[in-house]
């Protein structure tokens, strides 16, 4: 693992070093330890919310061993670096996959809270034993509404951040650390 740059530019910002790939890794693997804990040999279904939260998705589910099906979501909350405040549902979960099993839903980020505040009520209306929350990253202070996070990789300020899945007007997602806005420039 080499050392990330001083900074990096997407489009016309520049970011700069946040979470390291090490430091995510290490983290990636104590929740998936917990998940483990928590879930036991159970086979879950992880419903993936996309775009963001695939690379942080594909980690977790290996440090965790849990076996199972994989169920992708899209929703659209974003506009820029900023959270647009309505959410849209691109891709819906599959039924099927969701109907009295434990469902692992795995979110790259929660600010606002509004996505999942939306999002929740959908997925419990199709009848899942149980739904644990993981989040990769949290905003507290960004957070607008209530919403039951069960596991939480890190809790951040409120500056807006790239890498590892997340990405700033389509750049910045195959990042191997999170870059954080460097509103120095």
């Amino acid at each position: 693992m080499s050392t990330p740059p001083a900074t990096i530019r997407l489009h016309e910002l520049r970011f700069r070093p946040f979470l390291t790939e090490e430091r995510i890794k290490q983290r990636v693997e104590e929740l998936g330890k917990t998940l483990s804990e928590r879930l036991g040999n159970e086979e879950v279904t992880f419903v993936v919310m996309l775009k963001g939260a695939y690379i942080f998705a594909a980690d977790l589910m290996r440090a965790s061993g849990l076996g199972g099906e994989v169920c992708f979501v899209r929703t659209s909350s974003y506009s820029g670096t900023e959270s647009a405040g309505r959410v849209n549902l691109i891709l819906a979960p599959e039924p099927d996959l969701i109907r009295d099993r434990d469902i692992v839903l795995v979110e790259d980020i929660v600010d606002s809270g509004l996505t999942m505040q939306a999002f929740l009520p959908i997925l419990e209306d199709l009848g899942p034993r149980s739904i644990t929350l993981v989040t990769l990253l949290h905003k507290p202070e960004a957070q607008r509404v209530d919403v039951p996070i069960d596991l939480v990789g890190f809790t951040i300020p409120t500056k807006f951040v790239v890498g590892y899945g997340l990405d700033y007007d389509g750049l910045g997602r195959q990042l191997p650390a999170i870059y954080q806005l460097d509103e120095s420039y």
